[in-house]
């Protein structure tokens, strides 16, 4: 909290209008003079005009006028947006024509998991600082945080997102929420890291984790965390890089490494696998390469055939990143055995690499128009 006030431009202080005035609220007060910042002071739970009279009472704290509000009703809030407004620097016209043209530049990198394999603990390390609130109970982050980052030249967009726990043990309510809003960040992330307890190893609910990342299209790389604890590193290496091809073999276009948020070893080196994937996830494929491509494909290994009827692939395009999309045009879907489009895949891979980037094949019937 500290860190926010330092970071503020304004401070919104909020006390409970159907309360007196506490000793926590009289020690904020007091501390929130320290940083010499414009404090607006909120009075919640004013939730209809008979209990307006309740905010005179926090004139007291001599932070200025009081303004009602009810967050629950929505009431008072207009008054309470406009004097935040009063205390932001105003822009100037240069900024306001500018501001259409900027565009983010910032690569977008979720941070998920499920509970307690160290996400908010991985944050900390990368910035060397207490930002997000860590604790050995599972389930202490509750909403994705946004947080900017600069390295070595490149703006980064850190989002530490709530543990994911299995359908069937998320609760009503709150942590419902949270997980939905760390769906969401997988969805709108350039780049996700899947951090996976080492000492535990691959579970159930981070391969569904893993599955929903594919499912998306978003290029991943998994991160083995705890690494500190671990005793023999060159077993255990070896022992994670065998489960994985076992458990999930059909992932070995996706790149992983090991880190330990206590020593920050290897933390750094995230940032290198982070760009390369960025990269992986924005490469389009010519349309006349691919298709020449396609033609060698099939020179290798011809499609099936069904009944006399032979599958044939009659023009092939990519159509879109993030997620990577390759549309199929052929004489009949039904010709296509699901193991040929397989293959289509890892000889796309072999070629061009898509490190870490799921690849969807779409196929379609007939000629595409012109």
């Amino acid at each position: 909290v500290r860190i926010a006030l330092d970071e503020a431009a304004v401070v919104v202080f909020v006390v409970d209008g159907q309360q007196e005035i506490t000793r926590v609220d009289r020690e904020l007060g007091e501390e929130l003079f320290k940083y010499g910042k414009p404090v607006v002071l909120a009075v919640n739970k004013i939730d209809n005009p008979a209990m307006q009279a309740n905010r005179l009472e926090f004139y007291e704290l001599g932070i200025g006028d009081p303004i009602a509000v009810s967050s629950g009703h929505g009431l008072g809030m207009g008054d309470l947006l406009e004097e935040i407004v009063k205390h932001l620097p105003e822009p100037s016209p240069a900024d306001d024509e500018a501001l259409p043209e900027i565009e983010d530049q910032r690569t977008r990198v979720a941070i998920i998991g499920k509970p307690n394999v160290g996400k908010s603990s991985f944050v900390n390390a990368i910035l060397n600082e207490s930002r997000t609130i860590v604790d050995e109970t599972p389930g202490t982050t509750r909403d994705s945080i946004d947080i900017d980052f600069h390295w070595k030249g490149k703006d980064y967009l850190l989002i530490d997102t709530a543990g994911m726990r299995k359908k069937a043990g998320i609760k009503r309510g709150v942590e419902q929420y949270s997980v939905s809003r760390s769906l969401r960040a997988v969805r709108h992330a350039d780049v996700c890291l899947v951090l996976v307890d080492a000492t535990d190893g691959i579970s159930e609910q981070d391969k569904r984790i893993i599955g929903y990342t594919r499912e998306q299209g978003t290029a991943f790389a998994i991160v083995w965390t705890k690494w500190d604890l671990i005793e023999d590193k060159e077993e255990k290496f070896t022992a994670l890089k065998e489960e994985l091809q076992f458990k999930i073999p059909h992932l070995k276009y996706v790149p992983f490494l090991t880190v330990s948020n206590v020593t920050r070893q290897r933390i750094f080196k995230t940032f290198q696998v982070i760009d390369d994937l960025a990269a992986e996830a924005v490469k389009r494929v010519p349309t006349g390469e691919l298709n020449r491509f396609m033609d060698s494909i099939r020179g290798k290994h011809k499609p099936s055939s069904r009944h006399g009827k032979a599958a044939k692939i009659l023009y092939a395009t990519q159509t879109g990143v993030k997620p990577t999309t390759f549309v199929l045009f052929v004489n009949q879907k039904r010709l296509f055995h699901f193991s040929y489009v397989r293959y289509i895949e890892n000889q796309l891979r072999e070629k061009y690499t898509f490190e870490g980037v799921p690849i969807k094949i779409e196929l379609r019937e007939g000629e595409p128009k012109r």
